[in-house]
């Protein structure tokens, strides 16, 4: 479901005129090793984007827990870039006017990957797969393309305040 989300969000970027990287384009890691290999698979995308140097990266994900009763969507950013703060909340403003269940966006400094990388951006948890309504609402092709569509209207407001 992350790559399905990744793909639409690509395609909708590109079709605003923005060049759009992506860490992966097929459902395979980045890991050169098979110890620790989620580890090496994290540091090579952080690698990657420190390579290409984007204005902002966008790491898109899906939760989970062991409880059913978790929901929403949230935006993670690390203090790492100053601009993080206000690309997570130019973006979870946006979607809380436009969709049910977004969560308040969370600082959060302890994710591996995003201690390495330089460029400013965000992770949006899209979901709890492990909640049944969201589970079903990621599902659906329609509020799969609601929703990059959505993010990428975000984008597009934080790069013109900016």
């Amino acid at each position: 479901m992350n790559l399905i989300l990744v793909k639409k969000l690509e395609k909708e970027l590109i079709a605003r005129g923005a060049e759009v990287y992506l860490t992966r384009d097929e459902d395979k890691d980045l890991s050169t090793t098979t110890v620790n290999r989620k580890r090496n698979d994290l540091y090579n995308r952080a690698l990657y984007i420190n390579k290409i140097e984007p204005n902002m990266y966008i790491s898109i994900h899906l939760n989970s827990t062991t409880s059913s009763t978790w929901k929403g969507l949230q935006i993670f950013y690390t203090s790492k870039n100053e601009e993080n703060k206000a690309i997570a909340t130019t973006i979870t403003d946006y979607l809380k006017e436009n969709i049910a269940n977004v969560r308040e966006i969370k600082k959060d400094n302890t994710y591996y990957m995003y201690k390495f990388i330089n460029s400013p951006g965000v992770l949006i948890e899209a979901g709890f797969i492990s909640n049944p309504n969201d589970n079903y609402l990621l599902r659906q092709e329609e509020y799969q393309n609601k929703l990059t569509n959505l993010i990428a209207n975000a984008i597009e407001i934080y790069f013109q305040s900016s």
